[in-house]
C-alpha cells in the first residue's frame, strides 16, 4: 500500500466527502488565508481521526490536538530544528536538489519532490520526470522523497520502489 498525502487548502463538502470515503489519506492543510479560523483545522483532524494531519508554514499552533505536525512548503526558507517540536514532526516539499539540502537541514522527515510530472496548473517549474526523481532519491538515501505533481496513477510508482505519494488534483477526481 502507498503512503498518500492529499494536500488542501479549505474544507469543502467534496474534500470532506473524499475524506471519509478514503480512511487511508493522510492531509497536508494549507490555507491561503493568513489569518485562517483553527476550527477547520479542528475539523479535519476530527474527519481523518485515523491518519496524519499537517498543518502548512504555522508553527505556532503545533499544540492543537490530534495535530501530527508541520509542513514546510517549498517557498518556506526557515530553517527549524528539532527543539521547536518535541513530539510534532515536520515535512517539506522542494523543486530542486538545492531545496531538498534546505528541508533536510530543518529536520524534515519526508520531502515531497515536485513537480515530478506535467502538471495543469504549475506552469513555471518544469517536471522533473521520473528518472531524475529517481536519482535525486538515490543521492539523498536517508531521506524519504515522495513524488508530487501530475500523477495519475499512483499504483504505477510502485514498480519503481516508490512507497509513497502526494498530491491534490488526483484526490479531487476519486
Amino acid at each position: 500500500m502507498l503512503n498518500s498525502y492529499y494536500i488542501i487548502s479549505e474544507l469543502n463538502s467534496k474534500i470532506k466527502k473524499n475524506l471519509k470515503k478514503n480512511s487511508n489519506i493522510n492531509v497536508i492543510f494549507r490555507s491561503e488565508q493568513k489569518d485562517y479560523n483553527n476550527d477547520t483545522l479542528k475539523k479535519i483532524i476530527k474527519i481523518n481521526i485515523y491518519n496524519k494531519v499537517f498543518v502548512g508554514n504555522k508553527n505556532n499552533i503545533c499544540h492543537i490536538k490530534g495535530l501530527s505536525g508541520i509542513y514546510l512548503s517549498a517557498f518556506n526558507k526557515k530553517i527549524l530544528t528539532s527543539n521547536h517540536f518535541k513530539k510534532n514532526s515536520i515535512i517539506g516539499s522542494a523543486h530542486s536538489f538545492k531545496e531538498v539540502t534546505e528541508k533536510i537541514k530543518s529536520k524534515c522527515s519526508i520531502i515531497f519532490l515536485s513537480p515530478v510530472f506535467k502538471t495543469k496548473t504549475e506552469k513555471l517549474i518544469s517536471p522533473l520526470g521520473i528518472i531524475r526523481f529517481l536519482l535525486i532519491s538515490k543521492h539523498f538515501k536517508n531521506t524519504t522523497l515522495i513524488p508530487l505533481g501530475g500523477i495519475q496513477n499512483p499504483y504505477r510508482l510502485k514498480d519503481y520502489g516508490i512507497k509513497g505519494f502526494a498530491g491534490v488534483s488526483y484526490f479531487n477526481k476519486i
